[in-house]
């Protein structure tokens, strides 16, 4: 996690200095070799191209991952930018379209490194993932575990990225096998949640008995 909370900030750091260098550009232009520049942008984007395809084989929802991606993404996104000024210098002369063009790139990247930033922040302080609810784990056990009466005392929180853990307590219904319960208890929660490891406490009446 500390992996993406240094890509997040790291992006940051290029989208400042892609906006100091477009600003420069603007106030002292200088010639733009276009050529030059069409066959390096495209160079770049095959690379990129190619490291993204290889990135994205693996877990692509990892938080590191995710970091990689979105630097790969930052010089493909700069590549293809790149091509495009080259082409409007190469056929208008018009070099202002090269920090243009720069800008909106730094724009897109920084859209991303603050999702980022958000998504790494939360695992670190252990915070809930952004699709599961306590409300809708409580609702969702009721219905699909018929000897679940009541569910209370829901705790969710993410202790690496993907891996998702969570404590609560039921209420089961009488005469009813526990273990059984508690196990469909977990299933439900791995299958509709995602949530790997789970601490289930058993309770009647708001009185707690067990963990399991």
């Amino acid at each position: 996690m500390i992996a993406g909370l240094v890509n997040a900030l790291t992006l940051f750091g290029i989208v400042g200095w892609i906006l100091y260098e477009a600003i420069m550009r603007f106030q002292q232009p200088h010639p733009v070799l276009a050529g030059s520049m069409f066959v390096v942008a495209v160079i770049g984007m095959l690379v990129n191209l190619f490291v993204l395809w290889f990135l994205t084989r693996g877990d692509a929802e990892h938080v590191n991952i995710k970091g990689a991606v979105l630097h790969v993404m930052g010089d493909l996104l700069g590549s293809v930018g790149a091509i495009i000024a080259a082409l409007v210098i190469w056929y208008t002369g018009w070099t202002p379209i090269d920090p243009i063009l720069s800008v909106f790139v730094s724009l897109l990247i920084l859209r991303s490194a603050w999702k980022l930033l958000k998504n790494t922040l939360n695992i670190l302080l252990e915070g809930a993932p952004d699709n599961v609810r306590s409300r809708d784990i409580a609702g969702h056990l009721r219905t699909a575990v018929d000897e679940v009466r009541k569910v209370s005392h829901i705790h969710v929180w993410s202790l690496t990225s993907g891996r998702v853990m969570a404590t609560l307590q039921v209420q089961p219904a009488e005469n009813v096998d526990l273990r059984r319960v508690v196990t469909s208890v977990k299933q439900e929660l791995l299958a509709r949640f995602n949530i790997e490891h789970s601490t289930i406490g058993i309770g009647w009446d708001g009185e707690e008995h067990c963990n399991l």
